[in-house]
């Protein structure tokens, strides 16, 4: 549909009025795949031999496939490969309770169109490794004909080279028209192969192609590492850019170790040959790369809960939810991804990006005035009747928290609070084994009640630590008295 829109003169299909839109992801591998059969440039204007592919009633695939055999003097052979694609499988089920194919052979499409030449000129059904279904034999005929007619009218007599082993013309056509479905396999014998766009397939039990180590997937059921290979063909290197490699030094992120690698990579055409790793090069490239790795998982690169930084962000975000008058702007987890620019250069792993200046960044942005409303709003440490400075915990969505012993609050009257006196602070009272006796946001009801409660208890257990019985007017103490 994408090429025939292209043929009709529509700039860009995907702007098309289409009466139900296709997905704008599919649209897109349209596109590339068009790209990579020769139809579009890469500003989408169409080719010659685009406009040619178009005229050909078949998919743009099946249609480069004719016109690479048209130009090798196979077109025959091509049109009854297309038509093999286009219809239901000409060889009768393969059960795999029955092992698989028990031959092995350069291409499954190849046997196919072997034993259909061998159907045409002498009516045998057996001259394939499995027997042909009669009518399904005739149905790709049929169509081989009409596609041979196209072809001859579309592409002319193109077989300018023109060779002696008409099989492995067939072979190359085929490659020419799955480009983006060469593979290769990853050990010799193995199933599993890797995709040249990096994905995993594995070569079904009913493929014969068991020795190539490059193919191309012809016929792919499924998705992701699951997916199976029911036909390929199997690719001389020769065939690809006359064999020769290609390296580059790229940089990459490695998900497992969480950071940015230099990885040599050899190449064969666009399909990755071997690749080592080593230091991440030093650039641009480098930082853009785990800035887009780190955009994605925030939550790894943030510095730790109870770091400094997150200890100031925190009551940042608590007072922007008690006091939220205040015109201070978007202050988001999400907001984070916008200061990885400044963060990331010179780093190469998450664990360097942790180590990042997040907090001289983070009030590098508030700045001084906005600092000093949050220094005097949601402070970070109070100071209680015994002189102690103690660390108030702050948590967006939860009450702020200060844990101190009983002793050092002697004197104080009721609840300390925060926000311009909106929020109570939360008391963790501990005794002085350092555990909490008692939580409360109502300090003078504690004293009234539950401290007579405990105090009989915690004075037998503790005698040198002070426990009056009118806790407001008492001194209050950071240690216990010595003995006499």
């Amino acid at each position: 549909a994408v090429l025939q829109l292209l043929t009709w003169g529509e700039p860009d299909p995907a702007s098309f009025p289409w009466i139900q839109a296709p997905p704008m992801d599919s649209m897109q591998r349209a596109m590339a795949l068009l790209q990579d059969l020769g139809a579009v440039r890469d500003d989408q204007g169409l080719t010659q031999l685009g406009r040619r592919l178009a005229a050909i009633p078949a998919h743009p695939r099946l249609a480069r496939l004719l016109a690479a055999g048209a130009r090798r003097g196979v077109l025959w052979e091509a049109s009854l490969s297309a038509a093999l694609l286009g219809e239901r499988d000409v060889f009768e089920r393969l059960d795999q309770r029955d092992g698989g194919v028990s031959h092995a052979s350069d291409s499954d499409v190849l046997d196919r169109v072997r034993a259909l030449m061998a159907f045409a000129d002498h009516g045998t059904l057996s001259a394939g490794p499995r027997p042909l279904r009669r009518g399904s034999a005739r149905a790709v005929l049929r169509a081989a004909e009409q596609l041979d007619r196209a072809g001859h009218r579309v592409f002319g007599k193109e077989g300018q080279d023109t060779q002696d082993d008409r099989e492995e013309a067939l072979l190359r056509s085929l490659l020419d028209a799955f480009p983006d479905r060469l593979a290769r396999r990853r050990r010799a014998g193995e199933e599993r192969a890797r995709l040249v766009n990096g994905r995993g397939v594995r070569l079904g039990f009913d493929s014969a192609v068991s020795e190539a180590e490059i193919f191309v997937c012809v016929e792919i059921d499924g998705a992701g590492a699951d997916a199976r290979v029911r036909m390929a063909s199997g690719v001389e290197r020769e065939w690809i850019d006359g064999g020769r490699e290609r390296v580059q030094i790229e940089a990459v992120f490695d998900e497992q170790r969480e950071r940015v690698v230099g990885r040599r990579c050899s190449y064969l055409g666009p399909l990755l040959w071997s690749e080592q790793d080593g230091p991440a090069p030093d650039g641009v490239q480098t930082s853009q790369i785990l800035m887009e790795a780190a955009s994605t998982r925030m939550d790894r690169v943030l510095p730790r809960e109870g770091s400094d930084w997150m200890h100031v962000w925190n009551r940042l975000r608590c007072l922007l939810e008690w006091m939220p008058g205040l015109d201070w702007g978007e202050w988001t987890h999400d907001e984070l991804v916008n200061w990885l620019p400044e963060l990331v250069s010179d780093r190469r792993s998450f664990e360097d990006l942790r180590r990042a200046p997040w907090l001289a960044n983070l009030k590098g942005r508030l700045g001084y005035e906005r600092m000093a409303v949050l220094d005097r709003e949601v402070p970070d440490r109070l100071e209680v009747p015994s002189g102690s400075r103690l660390r108030v915990d702050y948590k967006p969505g939860h009450a702020p928290v200060l844990a101190a012993r009983i002793q050092e609050l002697f004197g104080l009257e009721s609840t300390p609070r925060v926000a311009n006196g909106r929020v109570p602070i939360v008391l963790h009272l501990l005794a002085p084994n350092g555990r909490p006796q008692q939580v409360t946001d109502d300090l003078s009801s504690f004293w009234d009640g539950a401290y007579g409660l405990i105090r009989k208890e915690l004075r037998r257990r503790y005698p040198r630590h002070a426990w009056p019985e009118n806790p407001r007017q008492a001194q209050a103490e950071r240690r216990p008295r010595r003995r006499k």
